[in-house]
């Protein structure tokens, strides 16, 4: 067996040194990426189901996944899509009780169609 003088083992060394610390960093970066991307795919997600229940209409759907990201870098995050969850979907539209042919038994058109007098 051939025997390594130390200026070879320390030179080995410092190259696996080097090597580790470009692939940890290479690493890092990539992580990086990756939850840049999956906190813009999450916001983009949250922000469609926002709009689809009337949530921040106001707000032009980048605008928003520009402010969810944003709160996501701040762990506001969860906390957003928890409310979004308990929120019922409005479509846009109200409901309103009107029957002008309220036959009698009721003072209004709701107390009309509780007591089941709506034609």
């Amino acid at each position: 067996m051939e025997k390594l003088s130390s200026q070879k083992v320390a030179q080995v060394l410092e190259d696996t040194r080097v090597v580790l610390l470009s692939v940890t960093e290479e690493r890092d970066k990539l992580a990086s990426e990756v939850a840049s991307m999956k906190r813009h795919q999450d916001a983009e997600k949250l922000a469609s189901k926002m709009h689809d229940k009337g949530v921040r209409m106001d707000t032009e759907h980048a605008d928003l996944v520009v402010e969810l990201e944003k709160a996501a870098e701040d762990g506001r995050f969860s906390v957003i899509e928890e409310a979004v969850e308990m929120v019922s979907p409005q479509n846009g539209f109200t409901t309103r009780l009107h029957n002008d042919d309220v036959a009698g038994g009721g003072g209004n058109a709701f107390e009309s169609f509780i007591l089941g007098n709506v034609g």
